[in-house]
């Protein structure tokens, strides 16, 4: 029995965020043989996480610079396959694909399209969708 699990990244429990960074949810899709037998919610991020920089200091979450480690962000998804949302920072796909993940960014708008896309082969990633930082 082949199994993936598959993380949307999402502003709330239906709808894929067009940013990684600001959204604060994962919904995270487990299919077994291609149909969903689970579904679950989980938080991104804890609040007020302490981001790394290459700077070499350290600052809250909410802020401008773009070039941080994207370890904590990616705890959530830490058990997943596949990575999903609406648009991304190139260092975030650098990071997901590093991490053994394909990635997907995508013009569905919620876990359900974009779901349904996938189970039929035919969701397809959008190069344009890479926010240039």
């Amino acid at each position: 029995m082949a199994t993936e699990k598959l993380a949307f990244v999402c502003d709330d429990s239906a709808a894929i965020s067009a940013h990684f960074g600001r959204a604060p949810l994962v919904v995270v899709v487990t299919l077994e043989d291609g149909r969903e037998v689970a579904r679950e919610e989980r938080i991104k991020e804890r609040p007020g996480a302490v981001h790394l920089h290459e700077e070499g200091h350290s600052h809250e979450h909410d802020h401008t610079h773009h070039h941080h480690d994207h370890g904590e962000k990616f705890r959530a998804l830490a058990d997943c396959d596949v990575l999903i949302v609406r648009g991304a920072g190139s260092p975030v796909i650098a990071h997901a694909e590093a991490l053994g993940m394909r990635t997907y960014l995508v013009g569905e708008k919620t876990v359900d399209e974009a779901l349904a896309a996938y189970q039929s082969g035919t969701l397809r990633s959008d190069p344009r969708r890479i926010h240039r930082h």
